[in-house]
């Protein structure tokens, strides 16, 4: 009478049908809460809960335990690894994350590069998906079947490469941008005669 199940990797729920999505580094990220109601916030390594389906490794309530490139530990950190990057939301039937206009890869961890040609990507103000008409968050449009029927293409309007910020730094003068967002945000490198984003 007292049963349950125990699911395998990736698929979570009373009886397992439910899938898990890939994580990511969170572009937005909050600590969690009195998840245990005792009125205190734990830090990063007092374990909540443990061997979840969700999270097998633990859960926190407060920011994840971060260091510099120095090693010194950092207090109030964020950006810990969420499901779709808390970018998106987790289609639960088929384990794929629906990303927010603006964002994509297999956890919507990294951010889209324009296009005029996708009017689903940010910037190119076409269309009924385009980026301007999803300003207000609409749980019915804005992440209707996008991850399955909107791809990629022709990025940088066929006239530019779209790069990382570490890439696009590197390229200026030999800079280097290694914070953890450095392959998050994209960008265009235009071809010559061409400008804008």
């Amino acid at each position: 009478s007292h049963d349950m199940c125990t699911c395998d990797r990736n698929f979570q729920g009373a009886d397992c049908s439910l899938r898990t999505c890939p994580f990511g580094k969170a572009h937005v990220d909050t600590p969690r809460g009195d998840l245990d109601a005792s009125l205190t916030i734990g830090d990063h390594n007092d374990i909540i809960l443990a061997g979840s389906t969700l999270y097998p490794y633990g859960i926190t309530e407060g920011f994840p335990l971060m260091s510099d490139t120095a090693g010194t530990v950092i207090a109030n950190t964020a950006h810990d690894y969420m499901e779709c990057s808390n970018k998106g939301l987790c289609d639960r039937i088929n384990g794929l994350c629906e990303c927010l206009p603006g964002y994509d890869g297999a956890a919507c961890q990294r951010a889209s590069c324009p296009s005029k040609a996708n009017s689903g990507t940010p910037g190119s103000g076409q269309g009924e998906r385009s980026n301007t008409n999803f300003k207000v968050f609409n749980a019915n449009s804005a992440f209707h079947g996008r991850a399955a029927e909107v791809v990629q293409r022709d990025q940088c309007s066929g006239h530019g490469t779209c790069m990382t910020i570490e890439q696009l730094a590197f390229l200026d003068h030999g800079n280097t941008y290694d914070l953890w967002d450095k392959d998050v945000p994209m960008g265009c490198k235009c071809d010559p005669g061409y400008t804008g984003p």
